[in-house]
């Protein structure tokens, strides 16, 4: 099976806290984090498809590209995640990040032949967290 897997970035602050929890424990659950603060996201999305007997290639790169660009980069770069329609009714972990990320743009790369079968969001360089089917 072949897979192409595109990079992306973008910053973006975010604070976590939980309407579900009181004060101590959000607390206790996220520490400083609560505090308002920012990262340098990297996001990798990953596609499988059919080759294209015609172009030689699954996935036209530039509409992967074009797709996540609109529906996610743009979007969220420079912004306060907690502020975004994405991510509301969320605790803006990079677990519901990447979550919600995946339910956006799932279906919008598979109108153009792709499925989406891999992402890995970084909040730093050592801190991922990745979504596989």
């Amino acid at each position: 099976m072949l897979t192409l897997t595109r990079r992306f970035m973008f910053s973006a602050s975010h604070r976590l806290h939980s309407p579900q929890l009181d004060a101590a424990a959000n607390q206790c659950a996220f520490g400083v984090c609560q505090n308002l603060h920012g990262h340098n996201y990297k996001m990798e999305v990953t596609v499988t498809g059919e080759v294209d007997p015609h172009t030689g290639f699954f996935a036209n790169v530039m509409e992967l590209v074009a797709v996540v660009d609109e529906l996610v980069t743009k979007p969220c770069d420079h912004v306060c995640l907690n502020d975004l329609p994405m991510f509301e009714g969320i605790t803006t972990t990079m677990e519901n990040i990447a979550g919600r990320i995946w339910t956006v743009i799932e279906a919008p790369l598979a109108a153009k032949g792709m499925r989406l079968t891999d992402l890995r969001l970084g909040e730093t360089d050592d801190h991922w967290v990745r979504i596989s089917c």
